[in-house]
C-alpha cells in the first residue's frame, strides 16, 4: 500500500495506532507517516505483519516500531504507552482502532460472549485513552473507532451495536474531560470498507445476504453511502489525517460517520 502526499502537516508528531498491523489501522499508520509522522504499530499476534507495515512506514523517513499488547489488558496497555514512550520521548496522536465483530442469534448470546465484545471493544478503548491522558502532549488528538452499527440496525448484531454505540457516548464525555488540555477527542464510525474481513463479514450485514454473490452484496451495501459505493480503508485514513492535522484544533466531543453515515436503506 502506497500514500503518496506532499503535505507534511504532522512532522515531529508521534502517532500510535492499535490494531494497525492491517486493514483501516494499518492504512491510518501509512497516512500519519505520509504526513511525517513518527508511527507506533500495536498488534496482538502478527508480528511479522505489523513489521510489514512499519517498513512501509519507514519507507517516508519516519521512525516506526512495533508493540504487542491486548488492549482489553490493564496492564499491557500501560506497559505499551511506557515503551512507546521510551522510544520517542513524546505523544501527539492515539488512535483507538482495536476491536472485534460479533454476530450471535438473540436466544443463544451467552454473558461470556457479551463480555468479550465488551472487554476489547469498550473497557479496551478507555484504557487506551486513559493512557493517552497520562503521557500525550497538550494539543494532540485523540480518536476513538465506532461503527454504523450503532445507529443502523442489524440483524443479530445488537452485542457488537450496543459496544460501539458506547463508544460514542465515551467520546461525548471524554472530550470534556480531556478539553482543559486542549486535546480533541473525536469518534470514528465506519460504513461498509473492503478490508481483508469484508468478505466474510458482509454478508452478515444483510438479509440473505449468505446466499448473494459477492457482487450483490457490495451493490446493496453501496446504497448505504450518498456517494454510491463502499469504503477502502483510505477514506477511513484520509478521515483520520484530517482529524488529526492543526486545521482540527476546534472539532472535539464528535462522531463521524464515514461512508455509510447517511442513507439507511
Amino acid at each position: 500500500m502506497t500514500i503518496l502526499s506532499n503535505n507534511k502537516d504532522l512532522t515531529g508528531k508521534v502517532a500510535i495506532v492499535t490494531g494497525s498491523s492491517r486493514g483501516i489501522g494499518a492504512s491510518i499508520i501509512l497516512k500519519f507517516a505520509s504526513r511525517g509522522a513518527n508511527v507506533a504499530i500495536n498488534y496482538i499476534s502478527s508480528k511479522e505483519a505489523a513489521e510489514s507495515v512499519a517498513a512501509q512506514a519507514r519507507a517516508y523517513g519516519v521512525r516506526a516500531i512495533t508493540l504487542k499488547a491486548d488492549v482489553s489488558s490493564e496492564t499491557e496497555v500501560p506497559a505499551m504507552f511506557e515503551t512507546l514512550m521510551k522510544e520517542f520521548g513524546r505523544l501527539d496522536i492515539v488512535v483507538s482502532n482495536s476491536g472485534i465483530e460479533h454476530f450471535g442469534s438473540l436466544t443463544e448470546v451467552t454473558g461470556a460472549d457479551i463480555d468479550a465484545v465488551f472487554a476489547v471493544n469498550v473497557k479496551g478503548q478507555y484504557f487506551v485513552a486513559q493512557q493517552a491522558y497520562k503521557h500525550m502532549a497538550d494539543f494532540g488528538r485523540v480518536m476513538l473507532t465506532s461503527s454504523i452499527s450503532a445507529v443502523k440496525g442489524v440483524p443479530r448484531h445488537a452485542v457488537y451495536a450496543a459496544s460501539k454505540a458506547a463508544v460514542q457516548g465515551m467520546t461525548k464525555c471524554l472530550a470534556v474531560d480531556f478539553g482543559p488540555r486542549n486535546i480533541t477527542v473525536n469518534c470514528i464510525a465506519a460504513g461498509g470498507v473492503k478490508t481483508d474481513m469484508y468478505t466474510e463479514m458482509s454478508a452478515k450485514y444483510i438479509p440473505g445476504g449468505a446466499d448473494m454473490s459477492e457482487g450483490e452484496i457490495e451493490a446493496m451495501l453501496s446504497k448505504w453511502s450518498p456517494l454510491g459505493r463502499v469504503g477502502l480503508p483510505e477514506d477511513v485514513s484520509g478521515v483520520a489525517a484530517l482529524i488529526a492535522s492543526p486545521d482540527s484544533q476546534w472539532l472535539t466531543g464528535q462522531t463521524f460517520q464515514v461512508s455509510g453515515g447517511a442513507y439507511m436503506v
